[in-house]
Formats: structure tokens, C-alpha cells, sequence
């Protein structure tokens, strides 16, 4: 990057006082992408987001805070409703018994089922309408509805957004010393948002039957940042190679606190301390990715290695090691069927609500665990020839 553009950027977000706009936080990530890299300083302060900070095609980029815990990134209060009743198939408005941030032209994801998923052949578990206008406990629509709307069924936003989201060729990229907070707040419904209001996204292109089908984010580097109260993940990679995620904190997320998801490679976790998450680390479809040296408080599952796509070779060649889990309410470490060749050792298990391990697949290396307190069993083999020695 040119030495000036470097200056002016790195001068302007240090003199500001103030929260700064998310425009002019994603106009100078543009400037230093296009610049060919730099350094994007935010200062101290609450900084809202409402839109979501796009990192497309960037090289040797860095956005980092000059103090962790005072320079936060934050989401607003998340939009729903809750369904009042049962709305048939057809109808052009559906009775609510709360709705908060819902504005015309928004896209809704209805969490009910909805047509035939081409990869799955089940039905998926929601379909889409665009408010038209709100009225007191009524939401009206531009269509009809295709699918019913039982009552109680969750209604939010199908485009909420993610703090911030890194997409394309994008490589060498350094987010540091920023608490990234997803806006959960007290009295919040149960939203578990998958690839939406997350932390962080990254994602490289990639199909279920395929694989990859362009090249992956490469190098992200996550350190020392505070990851709190999100509604989806704290840090989601999809088709990402080579990233490292150290001495972070992640607490108080509905989703997965890490997810290494569908055909990330060769990405660590590494020292990171994580509590209150649904999960604490989610291994889908990765492969030779390393979890060392993390501490898991209270969660609801620690580590889950698991596979959705079908091609071969996936989910294997993983290290989980060095790792402490105190008190997760379901299983400490869970390994699943279609998984091989991945090594649990040297972990400290204390207190899990289940079991310490669950192991299935095939060919995983489990050994010199200490586990303690387990609910269940310490050790569950359910199927598979593994090496284990305790």
C-alpha cells in the first residue's frame, strides 16, 4: 500500500473522538482494500452498526482498535415477532403477539417449513415474505403466503447482518483488539442465527456437491479481541484456509462461539476462552484444523466434529489437544459418524453434564484425557474401531 494513503487513513480514525458512522468505517476499509492493504484504526467507543462491514477481495488488511475493551463494534437490538395464532397458507397478513424493528420493504424469515430443499428433500425450516407496513400487533404483506404460520413461530429478519463479513479473494487479513458485541440483549427471544448476526463471517466460495469452487479466504487472523452476545456465531468460517483464531473471549452466543464449517483447512484455534456458548467449538467438513489450548465454562457442548456434505475425504485429519472444558451441560467432546483419523488428547474434562466423550466414525485417536465428574459416562464409544488408551 502507498505510505500516504496508509497516513491518512490510519490519522483520520485516530483524531476522532466520537462514534463514528458505519459509512465512514466502511468507507475507509474500502479505501485501504483498494489501496492494495493497510491499517484501519478505530478508535475508542461505541460504534453501531447497522448494516454490516463488508471486506471483499482485500489483501494484507488490518482492522484493529487501540483499546479492546472500550473500542466496541455492536448490533442493534435484533428484529422479530412471535406468530399470534395460526395463519393459513394465502393470507396476506399475520397476526403478531410482538414485533420489534420491523420496517416496510424487509424481507422476513418465517421459521416454519417451506418448500423442498434440492439437497436435502426435506422441507426447509422457513420461507420468506416482505412486510408491506406494520400495524399495532399485525404485520401486513406484499403476497400472499405460500406456506402456513403456526402460532408461536419465530419471525425475524432475513437480512440481518453480521458485524462484519469477509467475502471473495480475500487474504492476509488481521482483525485485532476489538470487542465485537452482537447486540443480544436481557428479555431477547432464543435466535440461534447460523450465518446471520455473527460477529464475524468469512466465507469463500464453495456448493454442497462440489466442494470449492473458487479459492478461499486465506489467513485470517482473529487475536485479543472480547466476542459477546450474539444471536448467531461468534466466528463462522466457510471455504477458509490457513486462519488462526488466539486469545480471544467469546461469550453469551446462541450459536457456536467457533465454527470451522464446510471445507475450511488447516485453521487453528488456539488459547482462546470461551463460556455461556451453545457450542463451544463446531468442526463441519473441515479438515487438519487445530482447537489447543482453549478453556470452555458452561457451555452446552464443548468441542462437535461432525459432517453434513457427502464427498469424500472430509472431516478428518483434525487435532483437538491441551484443551480444559469445565461444567458443559451436554457432552464435553462429541465426534460423529462419517468422521476419521482425528485426535482427542490431553484434554482436561471436569463436570460435563453427559458424557466426556462420545466418540463414533472411524480410526479416531483418543488418548491421555483427564476426565472427572462426567453426568453419564467419562468414555462412550458408539461405534467404530478407534485407538484408545487412558
Amino acid at each position: 500500500m502507498k505510505f500516504t494513503a496508509l497516513l491518512v487513513l490510519f490519522f483520520t480514525v485516530l483524531q476522532s473522538a466520537r462514534a463514528l458512522p458505519e459509512a465512514e468505517l466502511q468507507r475507509f476499509i474500502n479505501e485501504a482494500i483498494k489501496a492494495g492493504g493497510g491499517e484501519v484504526v478505530i478508535p475508542p467507543g461505541v460504534h453501531l452498526i447497522e448494516r454490516g462491514l463488508i471486506v471483499k477481495d482485500a489483501k494484507k488488511l488490518r482492522i484493529v482498535g487501540l483499546d479492546a475493551e472500550n473500542t466496541v463494534l455492536q448490533l442493534p437490538p435484533v428484529a422479530y415477532a412471535l406468530a399470534a395464532g395460526t395463519t393459513a397458507a394465502g393470507a396476506t397478513a399475520i397476526p403478531v403477539k410482538s414485533q420489534r424493528g420491523f420496517k416496510p420493504g424487509m424481507r422476513l424469515k418465517i421459521e416454519a417449513d417451506g418448500e423442498l430443499d434440492s439437497f436435502t428433500k426435506k422441507p426447509r425450516p422457513f420461507h420468506l415474505a416482505i412486510v408491506k407496513a406494520v400495524e399495532n400487533e399485525t404485520i401486513q404483506l406484499e403476497a400472499a403466503l405460500k406456506f402456513p404460520v403456526p402460532d408461536g413461530t419465530m419471525i425475524r429478519h432475513e437480512d440481518a447482518p453480521n458485524l462484519i463479513e469477509i467475502r471473495g479473494a480475500s487474504e492476509d487479513v488481521l482483525i485485532e483488539k476489538l470487542t465485537l458485541d452482537g447486540g443480544r440483549v436481557d428479555g431477547a427471544p432464543p435466535i440461534r442465527g447460523h450465518t446471520q448476526l455473527c460477529a464475524v463471517l468469512a466465507t469463500g466460495p464453495y456448493s454442497y456437491e462440489k466442494g470449492r469452487t473458487a479459492p478461499p479466504v486465506k489467513k485470517l487472523r482473529i487475536s485479543r479481541c472480547f466476542i459477546q452476545n450474539c444471536h448467531g456465531r461468534g466466528i463462522a468460517l466457510y471455504s477458509v484456509e490457513g486462519a488462526e483464531i488466539d486469545d480471544c473471549t467469546i461469550r453469551d452466543t446462541s450459536d457456536e462461539a467457533i465454527d470451522f464449517d464446510h471445507f475450511t483447512v488447516k485453521s487453528f484455534a488456539t488459547h482462546n476462552h470461551i463460556a455461556r456458548c451453545h457450542i463451544g467449538v463446531e468442526l463441519n467438513d473441515a479438515n487438519d484444523c487445530l482447537v489447543a489450548g482453549n478453556e470452555f465454562r458452561d457451555c452446552g457442548t464443548g468441542i462437535n466434529l461432525w459432517r453434513w456434505c457427502k464427498l469424500p475425504g472430509l472431516n478428518e485429519g483434525n487435532l483437538i489437544v491441551q484443551n480444559v472444558f469445565e461444567h458443559t451441560l451436554g457432552n464435553a467432546v462429541q465426534i460423529a459418524v462419517g468422521t476419521k483419523g482425528n485426535t482427542v488428547a490431553q484434554n482436561e474434562i471436569n463436570a460435563s453434564g453427559k458424557n466426556g466423550i462420545i466418540l463414533s466414525g472411524e480410526a479416531q485417536i483418543v488418548k491421555a484425557n483427564k476426565i472427572t465428574g462426567s453426568g453419564m459416562k467419562d468414555l462412550l464409544i458408539q461405534e467404530g474401531k478407534h485407538e484408545v488408551s487412558e
